[in-house]
């Protein structure tokens, strides 16, 4: 295999590292953020999944406001620009006093957090290969697999010592920048009519358009998936299977593993629509077994069926999206697919956190695979049928 086709290469494992410490970040502060607000302020479901909602807002914010700039200001010097504000935004943990000034902070925090992914991602989009574009994005992606594990896992044994948690959680921004330093990251040469393009603020050249059909699944599938993200520690105590959830996302990280390494060369060979369904289908099983499970078997059987469906939903859409932009906008189109499908996971705490006292754990469960269910068929209206139709022409 020629050096023009290889994906595991220097630089691609350092920019996937920095992913892997940003995420663990993430993870490591949203698995106790409901928790450490409702007993530290005394809110409720609702005002704690705020603070949950509130850093993917930020992110989303980033993402629409900021993601065009990358290519302009230099993939590397951006980077390392988002590193360092996420690293100051860490430290700003360990001095919150009040619900006021942690919704701040998750709000500028998810800000720094947004332009890092986005950033990342619109490196490794230009590293991998077109002809392996799903299968290194799926590789690329198991970065965030290991921090599902490892970030939640470690947050909940270290709870409630919030401050060990937050400490952790600094010291992934003080070995991501030493990644960041090392990378070799090619850059873009933008003619003066992509340079005036990037500077001005028309939405044209904020949003990639091609990128929001397939991201507007995803925020669907995303809101769905959020209440397990956001509101698992409380869910597992009325189960009473706390030790269980503190490994719940090793099952899920497990079942991205094992989706990360069978459906991206699927998704080279054949597109999106011969593998997308099987995630939807999975994503439904899995949190209709997640919202009744009678043991812990079943508990964990869940984790890993959400993990491997919901990995091949975003890995696919991702994948799409990139497929169908220009070199010159992948920042953008990275930034437009992340911000649109992250809106799901900022209302998402919020919206279900209202239907909690109504519907009960349970039942807010199993209307999320309803969701999911319903999102399948919007996939198929919006995307699937359209990108059958060309690839049915270009077989031709």
């Amino acid at each position: 295999m020629s050096d023009k086709e290889r994906l595991f290469t220097r630089d691609f494992i350092l920019i996937s590292a920095i992913a892997l410490c940003s995420t663990m970040n993430y993870f490591l502060i949203l698995i106790i953020i409901t928790s450490f607000s409702m007993e530290e302020f005394a809110v409720s479901d609702a005002e704690a999944g705020l603070s949950a909602g509130l850093f993917i807002i930020g992110g989303l914010s980033s993402r629409l406001l900021l993601g065009k700039y990358i290519e302009l200001v230099g993939r590397k010097r951006m980077l390392l620009i988002a590193l360092s504000a996420a690293f100051l935004m860490s430290l700003t943990y360990f001095f919150v006093s009040s619900m006021a000034m942690l919704y701040l902070i998750r709000f500028a925090h998810g800000l720094a957090y947004g332009l890092t992914n986005n950033c990342t991602s619109d490196i490794i989009a230009k590293i991998v290969p077109p002809s392996r574009r799903g299968e290194g994005l799926g590789y690329y992606a198991l970065s965030v697999t290991i921090s599902t594990s490892l970030g939640p896992l470690i947050g909940m044994s270290l709870a409630p010592n919030y401050t060990a948690v937050f400490m952790v959680g600094t010291c992934m921004y003080i070995i991501a920048p030493i990644f960041a330093i090392l990378a070799r990251i090619p850059e873009e040469t933008l003619t003066e009519e992509q340079k005036r393009e990037a500077k001005s603020f028309s939405i044209h050249n904020m949003l990639q358009f091609s990128a929001i059909p397939i991201a507007v699944v995803i925020t669907i599938a995303h809101f769905a998936y959020s209440g397990v993200l956001s509101f698992i520690s409380e869910y597992s105590s009325t189960l009473e299977a706390i030790t269980t959830a503190s490994v719940f996302y090793i099952a899920v990280a497990c079942g991205t593993l094992v989706s990360r390494l069978t459906t991206g060369k699927v998704f080279d060979r054949k597109g999106p629509n011969a593998i997308i369904s099987l995630g939807f289908v999975l994503f439904v099983v899995g949190m209709t077994m997640f919202s009744r499970a009678p043991n812990d078997l079943v508990f964990m059987a869940s984790g890993f069926i959400l993990g491997y469906g919901m990995a091949i939903i975003y890995a696919v859409g991702q994948a799409s999206a990139i497929s169908k932009s220009p070199v010159h906008r992948y920042g953008v189109t990275t930034a437009t697919y992340s911000a649109i499908a992250d809106i799901g996971l900022g209302i998402g705490p919020m919206v279900l956190g209202l239907m909690i006292p109504v519907l009960g754990y349970n039942d807010m469960y199993l209307m999320c695979a309803g969701i999911g269910a319903c999102t399948l068929v919007i996939y198929w209206l919006v995307y699937g049928l359209k990108e059958r139709r060309i690839r049915a022409q270009h077989s031709r």
